[in-house]
């Protein structure tokens, strides 16, 4: 990687009571996308939304009798920036091959259904929706894959095949039920 890069260090202890602090502090780091290199420690890339996230928890573990230290680092040295992008990567290769998993069983239930000539709307409706919770979930990993992990394309193409796949199961079904799409019908 030739981008120089700056970090944020934070290192928490969240109270024991109420438990719903530390779930929320957890699954908040997590969603961001930090890699944590010890217990309650955590880096992540220096960005304006992972900052302003990582202070606002910080105030939320503070205001709650917890301990926090939210360090702003200019450069790691070369082989630690490198280990750094290897586990950033490690955790978003993992993400992308659940939702590589997710495509595959979306694009299956497709191919059933045309099999069967499952062609209603009823079944464009359901899988729209699982549609969309593919769109969702690549967005939010992609919002925190911030070094391209290589699996990234891969999970564009799949979601990108899903999407004509999806396409041409509705065009079926608008020929099954006897209309084009736009056409106004007249009763």
């Amino acid at each position: 990687m030739n981008k120089d890069y700056s970090w944020i260090v934070f290192s928490y202890k969240a109270p024991n009571e109420p438990s719903t602090i530390r779930v929320r502090v957890w699954r908040t780091l997590k969603a961001l996308g930090v890699v944590y290199i010890q217990q309650s420690v955590c880096v992540a890339p220096d960005t304006v939304e992972v900052k302003k996230k990582i202070q606002s928890i910080k105030k939320l573990i503070e205001s709650n009798e917890g301990e926090s230290l939210f360090l702003e680092i200019n450069k790691f040295t070369a082989e630690t920036e490198e280990q750094l992008f290897e586990l950033f990567n490690k955790q978003r290769i993992a993400e992308y091959e659940e939702l590589l998993e997710g495509c595959k069983n979306f694009l299956n239930e497709i191919e059933t259904e045309t099999r069967k000539g499952k062609f209603t709307y009823h079944e464009v409706e359901e899988n729209e929706a699982e549609f969309g919770k593919l769109k969702r979930w690549h967005k939010k990993i992609m919002k925190r894959d911030f070094f391209s992990c290589p699996n990234s394309v891969h999970a564009k193409q799949m979601l990108d095949e899903c999407e004509q796949k999806f396409g041409e199961f509705i065009e079926s079904v608008y020929a099954s039920e006897g209309n084009v799409e736009g056409e106004i019908t007249k009763d």
